[in-house]
């Protein structure tokens, strides 16, 4: 054991280190042509991801009418080429108009063009004017956590790409594929 070296790498040697993660995870990732099949159309049509970084720039989206700030959206793009919305809101006098729904749909049309393949965001489960819009706006239910500031949270998750949705269904009930 004393052997052995643990030491920070730049990367991984390819396909190398895929592999071996699929022998890893094997009894708890399970196989899946959808995933091969999104992945591989993915790599034909995303944009690269930008050499030397982690983590995008932040966008800040602003909803103004006239010069009054009336509704915003901020977040990242994030490991995994998901897209975090972190923090969305809009005044009272200006909701039910739409607004929320058009950030949202800036928000995705960002992320889609900087190369994710999904947008994630994470709300109290009180919120249920957000959590609804965002259910009917295609974000499905990917998660629970607790926070010590906000109480129990709901992620909720749009996937950018019908292949993407296809891997999400196929992965929410027990998987019976087996590997080629």
């Amino acid at each position: 054991m004393n052997e052995i070296r643990v030491v920070a790498v730049e990367a991984f040697p390819e396909p190398a280190f895929t592999q071996l993660q699929r022998v890893v995870f094997s009894e708890i990732e399970g196989y899946s042509a959808l995933m091969d099949d999104a992945i591989a159309l993915e790599a034909q049509s995303l944009p690269d991801w930008p050499k030397g970084s982690s983590m995008s720039p932040a966008l800040r989206l602003g909803a103004y009418d006239g010069d009054e700030l009336v509704g915003w959206s901020f977040g990242w793009l994030e490991r995994g080429r998901v897209f975090y919305m972190a923090n969305s809101g809009v005044i009272e006098s200006h909701r039910r108009r739409g607004l929320y729904t058009r950030l949202v749909d800036a928000v995705c049309d960002h992320a889609r063009s900087t190369g994710a393949v999904a947008v994630k965001s994470q709300h109290s489960v009180l919120n249920n004017a957000v959590i609804i819009s965002k259910l009917r706006l295609g974000f499905v239910i990917t998660g629970l956590s607790q926070s010590a500031q906000m109480g129990t949270l709901v992620e909720l998750t749009r996937h950018l790409s019908s292949a993407r949705q296809a891997v999400f269904n196929e992965r929410v009930v027990p998987f019976t594929g087996t590997p080629p």
